[in-house]
């Protein structure tokens, strides 16, 4: 039994004994590293931020590279750029979506790298932008029909030069075939000139007419003349005088050179249109005629 002096001892019980060392050991902590424990868990989580950001570009990246691969393979796999095209208008791909991963640091959404969609080509043709063209016999259409050129139409971009008709009349009595002896000469000064020659046989009117440029006339004059080698075109004729003279007959020979100049010389079995013919045909034969037409020295009439 204990005395009045004496203290009875219980042991106490262990959530009290807990309590109890906590608070002393509370009292006992020393708060002076608190902001060095604080500056230390900023910068672990700084550190973790950047890792995510950083994860994020690099998945960026590799989505684009794998959607540039997609596209140069499926280039290749087609045969080139409209192909691809195609490929696209055929009807949009379904990519994969992914959910988006969340930085509990930052609360912003970090995208994650998914594989780059892929185009399936539709079965059904798109077209490709250029028509396919049938070759048919005829004309296509919004053409006209091929025209053939005009007689004469080669130098059609250069203006005949004039001419110098005071050379007319010398030139004309220089080409008159030997044997003829000239009569009666009419020459007006200007594209036409005649004479009057005799072979002996009787009397011929031979008429000449130079003209700078007859290009515009040209399909109604020489629709079925001869064209030379050198591109003068040539029609010949033999047709009744048209002055009322009896028995007379008209030989024609009609010439225009590329440039449109032409030269015409006509020949009558008689003296003059209007009288009775003198003898059957001319005195200058049609060949005759033809060469005195084509002669190259007409060609210095032209004041080039």
């Amino acid at each position: 039994m204990c005395t009045q002096n004496e203290k009875w001892w219980f042991p106490m019980p262990f959530e009290d004994e807990l309590s109890e060392e906590l608070r002393r050991t509370g009292a006992a902590f020393d708060l002076t590293g608190r902001t060095a424990v604080v500056d230390g868990a900023l910068e672990h989580g700084r550190r973790a931020l950047r890792r995510r950001r950083v994860a994020a570009v690099a998945g960026s990246v590799l989505a684009l590279a794998l959607v540039g691969g997609g596209g140069a393979v499926a280039a290749g796999m087609l045969g080139g750029p409209d192909d691809v095209a195609n490929v696209a208008s055929s009807g949009p791909a379904t990519p994969t979506a992914a959910a988006p991963a969340t930085d509990a640091a930052s609360h912003t959404p970090t995208p994650e790298p998914t594989d780059a969609p892929t185009a399936t080509p539709s079965d059904t043709p798109t077209p490709t932008g250029e028509p396919t063209t049938t070759p048919t016999d005829g004309p296509r259409t919004g053409e006209g029909s091929p025209q053939p050129p005009s007689p004469g139409s080669e130098d059609d971009g250069e203006p005949a030069p004039e001419l110098d008709y005071t050379l007319l009349m010398p030139t004309f009595l220089k080409l008159l075939p030997e044997g003829l002896s000239v009569g009666e000469k009419t020459n007006g000064g200007g594209e036409f000139a005649s004479v009057v020659v005799d072979d002996g046989k009787g009397s011929t009117l031979v008429q000449i007419n130079v003209q700078p440029d007859m290009r515009d006339v040209a399909d109604d004059l020489y629709r079925d003349a001869t064209t030379l080698p050198d591109g003068t075109l040539l029609a010949t004729s033999k047709t009744p005088g048209e002055k009322g003279g009896q028995g007379v007959v008209w030989w024609n020979a009609d010439t225009m050179r590329p440039d449109g100049m032409r030269v015409v010389v006509s020949a009558f079995n008689s003296g003059a249109q209007s009288t009775p013919a003198t003898r059957p045909e001319p005195a200058l034969t049609m060949d005759q005629l033809v060469a005195l037409a084509t002669s190259p020295e007409w060609l210095k009439l032209q004041q080039r």
